[in-house]
């Protein structure tokens, strides 16, 4: 059994490190300038000339904290409303560049790019990313968590701290010769935040060259580190103290209409016209205000149908736009196993009957978060739902409401309340079905983000008046290029319920450790290799040891990005509740009943900067009372730069000594972007576990900067039985949405 002291140590030991300094000196000097700015890829401005160089770049990839063997020449200067930015990237293979797609918001590592972050306020917390390809195809971002996952190891969504969903508008322009190629960049600053009281901002630049394969940025970063660590930037210093920037109001109209069928209810929508507005208002250069009035989200991708063997609901990560700025101000509470808030909660329903998430209409939405001097950020947020008969879900109004202190130098602490209350007079719920948590946490990190830890209590609320309540963990973590260490604990009431919140367990005390180490060749294939040890337990008050996990792994990187990981695993499990492992009805399991189990589990990617790539995992053992073997294969093609496809396979046969089932997915995902402007995908998934065939298409004409017309078409199957191929539900949706800068 782990004893609180020693957890307590642990964190002690942490915090006392939290203090170490390792600062990379490396600056440059911005000069502003009264001209304009002409798009053009010549470099002719009077005020490129005079600029100072940023160049000298480190390699990170394949090697790292040497010369970078591709040559790279940034420029930066500014005016009383914008940031300009020139980069000239020198190349070996010109005309020969790799990207994925033509379509804005492009992923980093399968496209040729070279990007741009900004930690406009120098708190090593929040930081701004653009980003450009060789065929002007842009991508902005907001980055959190000081740019680096730690407090995010052991699960969850890995990029949760890079969020590529944030949208402002800006100007780029590429120019191609022969052995290299251009971009020039025109940010307006009212497009983003920053204290005008500042005149040093973090500043790093990130190059990637496929066709090379070397990654590379301004300053050093050590393997192992994220690319856009923000305590390993540099920084930008201006000539002189920033304006105030101008009245900053975008408008977003939206002009959409939709048809919806579902067959199994009787269900309809006729294909009436709708419409509705966001609003982004910034009340300062620290501070913005979101509001939106019927939001419509029918333009967002469809979720990926996964095969559930657990016996916990699975998390889909948020796509909707008006979640997305400052979110780790709302969502980084608790971890990934205890989330007080969860915004895919607000708007989105899940329906039994047809296996599927549903949008449960909003409408309306308010939030208010950002910067309040040096040292604090808060975040209001108000949403009120309609009613979602279907399902049973009544108006419902949201809310949540933190402040956070940064504390030290890296670091900070935070209270939070959230709120959920229906409204439904005709149900005579108001006051009388409400749940609230509310809770504090404390976050430390080193100025080198290789010593971390988290420290958080919360409990829930509600008409009840329920005991044990509460939920509270940590960690402790330490991570450098070659050495991970890490602690996580949590203690979870059996009462606990955050409605508004993702929580797999309850009445549970959980512990993991884990420890990776990697090893770097100086020569050979190999990039670098090494082992991972992880161990998990659960323990529950009455029935002791519920789960135990033992996982050895190890994992080889080549130099050309493809990897291999070889894991063994044991289980041991003690079921609190009848279950059944396939998800399909077929045999439950007792209560009760215990289970040891072992499985091997390979995994392998290709190098996935080749226009041909394969992803595959496998495995195989023992499960529950029975044996299982699995395997997940996807292939992906590349027609650069016009056409990507995808093709998966996901097969789990499982064999129990009652029963044996093949639980199948297949999907397929075909992009076409036919120029800049104009992308069709289109989706089939199949899932027979949910007993569910989808197919979605989506036509997307970007006919200004971030103003699209949407044309999308949904189609849901059974997919096994006598009803196969039976139709469920059907939608057709038409979006117009137009940005508007005041």
């Amino acid at each position: 059994m782990i004893k609180w002291t020693h957890i307590f140590l642990i964190l002690s030991f942490n915090f006392f490190f939290s203090l170490s300094y390792g600062k990379n000196l490396k600056n440059i000097t911005v000069f502003k300038t009264d001209q304009d700015i002409i798009l053009d890829g010549n470099l002719d401005e009077q005020f490129w000339k005079n600029a100072n160089l940023v160049d000298n770049f480190f390699q990170q990839f394949p090697n790292d904290s040497i010369i970078a063997e591709k040559l790279t020449e940034v420029r930066l200067a500014y005016t009383d409303t914008h940031l300009f930015i020139s980069a000239v990237m020198y190349d070996s293979v010109p005309e020969k560049y790799i990207v994925k797609s033509l379509r804005r918001d492009f992923d980093g590592l399968t496209n040729e790019s070279v990007t741009f972050t900004f930690d406009t306020f120098y708190d090593q917390k929040n930081a701004y990313n653009f980003g450009v390809t060789p065929y002007n195809v842009q991508r902005e971002a907001v980055i959190s968590e000081g740019g680096t996952s730690t407090w995010g190891l052991g699960g969850g969504s890995s990029l949760g701290w890079f969020n590529r969903s944030w949208n402002t508008k800006w100007l780029s322009y590429v120019k191609k010769y022969k052995d290299f190629w251009i971009t020039e960049i025109s940010i307006p600053l009212r497009s983003i935040r920053y204290s005008k009281e500042n005149q040093k901002w973090g500043f790093n630049v990130w190059r990637h060259n496929l066709k090379s394969n070397e990654q590379s940025n301004w300053t050093a970063i050590p393997r192992g580190y994220n690319d856009y660590n923000l305590s390993l930037a540099g920084e930008l210093i201006f000539d002189t103290k920033l304006t105030k920037p101008g009245k900053n109001i975008i408008l977003i109209p939206y002009l959409s209409g939709s048809g919806y069928k579902d067959y199994i209810t009787n269900e309809s929508k006729n294909f009436n016209p709708d419409i509705g507005l966001d609003m982004k208002i910034g009340l300062s250069s620290t501070l913005n205000l979101d509001i939106t009035i019927n939001p419509d989200f029918s333009q967002v991708e469809v979720d990926q149908q996964r095969t559930n063997l657990t016996r916990f609901e699975l998390m889909y990560p948020e796509k909707r736009e008006f979640f997305i700025e400052n979110s780790d101000l709302f969502s980084d509470v608790g971890d990934y196993r205890i989330k007080p808030f969860f915004s895919r909660r607000i708007g989105i329903a899940y329906d039994s009957i047809t296996n599927q998430y549903k949008q449960n209409p909003i409408i309306f939405g308010t939030k208010l978060s950002g910067k309040i001097g040096d040292n604090y950020r808060i975040g209001l947020l108000n949403m009120q739902s309609s009613k979602l008969s279907s399902v049973g879900i009544p108006s419902t109004n949201y809310g949540m409401a933190i402040v956070e202190r940064r504390i030290l130098s890296n670091s900070r602490i935070s209270s939070f309340l959230v709120n959920k209350q229906p409204t439904d007079k005709e149900l005579n719920q108001i006051n009388q079905s409400y749940n609230r948590v509310a809770g504090i946490e404390l976050k430390l990190l080193s100025k080198d983000t290789k010593f971390s830890s988290d420290l958080y209590f919360n409990n829930s609320f509600d008409n009840n008046n329920t005991k044990n309540s509460f939920a509270l963990g940590g960690n402790a973590v330490y991570q450098d290029s070659k050495i991970r260490i890490t602690n996580y604990f949590s203690k979870v009431g059996e009462n606990y319920n955050p409605e508004v919140g993702f929580i797999r367990r309850k009445n549970v005390l959980f512990y993991s450790p884990s420890f990776r180490y990697l090893f770097y060749p100086k020569t050979g294939k190999v990039n670098s290799h090494g082992p991972d040890i992880d161990y998990e337990f659960y323990n529950h008050p009455q029935y002791k040891d519920t789960d135990r996990k033992f996982e050895l792994e190890y994992t080889l990187n080549m130099i050309n990005s493809s990897r291999f990981n070889l894991k063994f695993q044991r289980d041991f499990t003690l079921l609190l509740n009848n279950f059944d492992p396939t998800g399909t009805g077929v045999e439950y399991l007792p209560a009760l009943s215990k289970y040891s189990y072992n499985t091997i589990s390979f995994d392998y990617i290709s190098d996935y900067k080749r226009r041909f790539f394969v992803r595959f995992n496998s495995k195989i053992g023992e499960f529950f009372s029975g044996n299982i073997f699995s395997y997940d294969l996807s292939l992906n093609h590349k027609f650069v730069p016009y056409v990507n496809i995808n093709l998966s396979v996901e097969n789990n046969k499982i064999d129990l000594p009652y029963s044996s089932v093949n639980l199948t997915s297949y999907s397929s995902k075909i992009e076409v972007s036919f120029n800049t402007k104009l992308f069709l995908t289109s989706y089939f998934q199949y899932n027979k576990q949910i007993d569910n065939i989808n197919f979605n298409t989506r036509f997307q004409w970007n006919f200004k900067p971030l103003s699209d017309v949407y044309l999308v078409y949904t189609d849901n199957y059974f997919a096994k039985g006598s009803n196969l191929f039976d139709l469920k539900n059907r939608s057709l949706a038409l979006k117009l949405n137009y940005w508007i800068n005041i």
